[in-house]
């Protein structure tokens, strides 16, 4: 691609990469000795630091991110190339065109009901603010080429300048009407060239993320929305990941179809993407639930084979089995159902909820979504686990609790009998 550059910064990005090299030079240095040029490279700028540093900046970047995350990367270009002339003479560093500051808001005030709603209670006041939203991902999509920006130049003033492709009018590109030149003396130029080869492109993916079932009342519906990853951020998490994503709510049209009205539906443009599964890891278990234990062993303390009997059908569960493949190609699944029996109040989801904690990655559902036979699933991919309440009565309008796991991911099911 050829290089085409801004005539000169506006002062408010000078004064953006001014912050960057003051707080993030280290950053700023890692990218510029990288080997790779054509990479796009994240530069990660916490919004409390920012907020400590310059408070005015920080609510500008809240309430209007679409224009200040501009200036914010081509700040981070700016500071990226002072940084490697300081460079140059003791080590040599690459010339980097692609940097993207990403903001997050952990452990800042942004952290707080009205910017970090619940996907369930994300409304129009949202959009075009910087929005927090936490759940599971349930659908990864494939990774695509996006044609993005494009540089145009006046024919008036050969001013060059960026123009945005539009996600609320179909990615099309809208031409400003006259020269966006900030010079002293008005250009007002109306008549622009496509610069050739200036198209830039960037890796593309969806995905959708959807409240998690656990913090949810009884006969609450886990709503989703659709999360749009670029550059850096592409492949990041899979299907079953707890995220916590940062970016800007805006909307996208739905599909074209026949005698079907078009609506418009939310989507998340990410910024910043968080993968919270390792905090599972960080579990306190109780000195009651210790005590327990010891208590367990010191029974069978002259017989210990026998306290193994007592566990052992948990163990088996636990540990699964190989699976095996005929000469049909049929799979038959190596790992055993756990069925847990028991008068109601004596702890079985407890149980359940406290091995979704221990699982990296997990889904917990009931029976609401089983058939009239009634249904004891499981469905495994890679270590992760669907786990399953009572078999109940069953109930078609709560059948996407069990099904949206299996829609996400390349899962395997088994019948009770298999």
């Amino acid at each position: 691609m050829a290089s085409h550059e801004i005539d000169s910064p506006p002062p408010q990005v000078k004064a953006l990469a001014a912050f960057l090299i003051r707080r993030h030079s280290h950053q700023l240095r890692s990218i510029a000795l990288s080997p790779d040029p054509k990479l796009h490279y994240p530069l990660y700028v916490d919004f409390a630091e920012l907020m400590d540093d310059d408070p005015p900046l920080a609510q500008s970047v809240f309430s209007q991110p679409t224009e200040h995350l501009r200036f914010f990367d081509d700040a981070a270009v700016w500071a990226h190339r002072i940084v490697l002339g300081d460079l140059k003479g003791c080590q040599s560093g690459i010339e980097k065109k692609f940097i993207h500051v990403r903001i997050n808001v952990s452990g800042s005030p942004l952290e707080c009901p009205e910017t970090f709603p619940s996907i369930g209670s994300v409304r129009v006041k949202h959009r075009g603010i910087l929005l927090t939203l936490k759940g599971t991902v349930i659908r990864s999509g494939a990774i695509k080429m996006y044609e993005g920006e494009r540089w145009y130049i006046c024919q008036k003033c050969n001013h060059r300048f960026l123009v945005y492709r539009e996600l609320e009018a179909r990615n099309s590109i809208s031409l400003p009407s006259f020269c966006p030149s900030q010079r002293s003396k008005a250009c007002e130029g109306t008549k622009f060239k496509e610069l050739e080869d200036s198209i830039i492109r960037h890796d593309y993916q969806e995905i959708k993320i959807q409240e998690s079932t656990q913090v949810l009342g009884v006969g609450a519906i886990p709503r989703s929305i659709p999360v749009i990853l670029k550059d850096d951020l592409v492949d990041v998490v899979k299907a079953g990941d707890d995220v916590i994503a940062t970016g800007i709510l805006t909307a996208k049209w739905s599909p074209d179809l026949k005698d079907v009205r078009c609506d418009l539906d939310p989507i998340l443009i990410a910024n910043h993407v968080r993968r919270t599964n390792e905090l599972k890891s960080d579990i306190d278990i109780p000195d009651d639930v210790i005590m327990k234990f010891k208590q367990f062993w010191s029974d069978f303390k002259g017989t210990p084979l026998k306290g193994r009997n007592a566990i052992l059908q948990v163990a088996l569960t636990l540990i699964g089995g190989v699976q095996h493949v005929d000469a049909s190609g049929t799979k038959v699944r190596g790992e055993s159902h756990l069925l847990l029996v028991g008068d109601p109040g004596t702890g079985k989801s407890q149980f359940l909820k406290f091995a979704a904690k221990l699982s990296n990655r997990s889904v917990i559902t009931t029976g609401l979504g089983s058939t009239s036979a009634g249904l004891t699933v499981t469905a495994v991919k890679d270590g992760d686990c669907l786990l399953r309440d009572p078999v109940v009565e069953p109930k078609d309008s709560r059948t996407v609790q069990v099904h949206f796991y299996m829609h996400s991911v390349q899962a395997s099911s088994a019948w009770p009998g298999q």
